[in-house]
């Protein structure tokens, strides 16, 4: 532990384990640092989720159900039900924890996490949805399937819920399901990695929505971790292998198939299926957990295996994530994420009390800027005119204020007005400047 008390903790689940569904370590020494139950069985892959060191969201592999635990508790949250129309296969949050998106057999459906409130659900995959993944600006979300698209998703336009609302980008390279994902740092400009069963490793650049490079092993792939610089890629196998390779050093061609087997990462029972891997930050330890119920720690310049958990079922997810353990302390009290049950449909009642966010980049503040009115506070944007203005109007008709009051008060109606005219002209401006792009 590094004197600023922060540590890397491995959070792990596994199925076939009644009593804990997930759990924390210090995959170094071994230590266990906190178990969270009543999962009922285990998370699914690809749905165990860490939300700003303060919950833990996980699907539940058999049930329409979602578990939330507070990060410091072993007991879920019992308040609010989760409860979803099916099985989640795949499950991901924004990084602002303000969305999430869950995949449910082949739909998405995405809800605004406080209130619960179901923006969109999305039916462009013909098979089961395997992963989704924000990309690191949350402007964006990544869905893959069992039919072998992956597709990208523009956040804004699906909670805006467009009419005939399409992907961003729609990719059918791989011939098989794919099993996992990887979208690096650089919002839109990152680079994407994608694995599947047809052996292939696939490298998109967003930016351009262009495929960059393929590389095919011997083995069906089924997990993909790649270090911060993106040079090195690792992917785990449908039997039980662990390969890496270097960016730099495949060939400048669009399609490489290694001629002879890579060095690998030997330790996991064979045959198994390695689920899922993770990489600390310096990039020199990777942790791999497969079906053979071992959760594996390896040096990755040596390929010496260091260290090795067992559980009572095959691991399903695994997440590095460096943080001050003491966060695991039960008298810490966790903000306010979750705090409504989720809705089942799109546009419930009470729908028109939901808050209204507004995202603006330079772009669009810089573009703009001749829209904006400077003769207000910055307090007068929280301004609740539904609640103040309209009422404060009713009680001038029944009651008869003064003139004066009902001067003011019209004047503000109108300034609305002219706010909501110009919030319109520059969203409208930039809904067309991105489908000229």
């Amino acid at each position: 532990m590094s004197g600023n008390n922060m540590l890397e903790v491995l959070f792990v689940s596994n199925t076939n384990d009644h009593q804990l569904s997930c759990s924390v370590w210090d995959y170094r020494t071994g230590t266990n640092l906190m178990n969270y139950k009543g999962g009922g069985g285990g998370a699914a892959t690809h749905t165990l989720s860490v939300v700003r060191s303060e919950y833990l969201v996980a699907g539940n592999l058999t049930k329409p159900l979602l578990h939330v635990w507070p990060i410091n508790a072993q007991e879920q949250m019992t308040a609010i039900r989760f409860v979803v129309a099916g099985a989640v296969s795949a499950l991901a949050l924004s990084p602002d924890a303000t969305y999430m998106v869950a995949g449910i057999q082949e739909t998405l459906y995405v809800w605004h996490v406080l209130t619960g409130r179901m923006m969109n659900t999305l039916s462009k995959h013909y098979q089961t949805v395997t992963c989704v993944k924000f990309t690191s600006d949350g402007s964006h979300f990544v869905s893959c399937g069992k039919d072998g698209a992956v597709l990208v998703w523009n956040l804004a336009r699906v909670v805006a819920q467009e009419e005939n609302l399409a992907p961003l980008y729609t990719f059918n390279d791989h011939g098989l399901p794919v099993t996992d994902v990887y979208v690096g740092t650089g919002g839109m400009r990152a680079y994407m990695f994608t694995v599947s069963l047809d052996r292939a490793c696939k490298i998109y650049d967003l930016n351009s929505g262009a495929l960059l490079l393929s590389v095919v092993f011997a083995e069906g792939l089924q997990s993909v971790a790649v270090n911060a610089l993106e040079t090195q890629v690792f992917v785990g196998t449908n039997a039980g292998s662990i390969f890496d390779f270097f960016t730099n050093d495949v060939p400048r061609v669009k399609e490489y198939h290694f001629e002879e087997a890579p060095k690998q990462f030997v330790g996991h029972t064979k045959p198994c299926t390695v689920n899922c891997l993770a990489l600390s930050a310096d990039g020199k330890t990777l942790v791999s957990g497969g079906s053979d119920s071992h959760v594996l720690v390896w040096n990755i310049s040596s390929r010496q295996l260091l260290k090795t958990l067992t559980f009572k079922g095959a691991i399903t997810n695994l997440h590095i994530k460096l943080t001050n353990p003491a966060i695991f302390n039960p008298e810490h009290k966790q903000p306010q994420v979750f705090a409504a049950n989720l809705k089942r449909m799109i546009d419930p009642e009470g729908a028109e009390e939901m808050p209204i966010e507004i995202m603006v980049d330079s772009i669009t503040y810089d573009g703009e800027s001749n829209y904006v009115t400077t003769n207000y506070s910055p307090a007068d944007t929280c301004y609740k005119p539904q609640s103040v203005v309209c009422g404060s109007l009713s009680n001038a008709s029944t009651k008869s204020e003064d003139s004066e009051e009902l001067k003011n008060l019209r004047q503000e109606v109108e300034r609305l007005r002219h706010i909501n005219k110009k919030l319109f002209e520059i969203s409208s401006k930039q809904l067309l400047r991105q489908k000229r792009k």
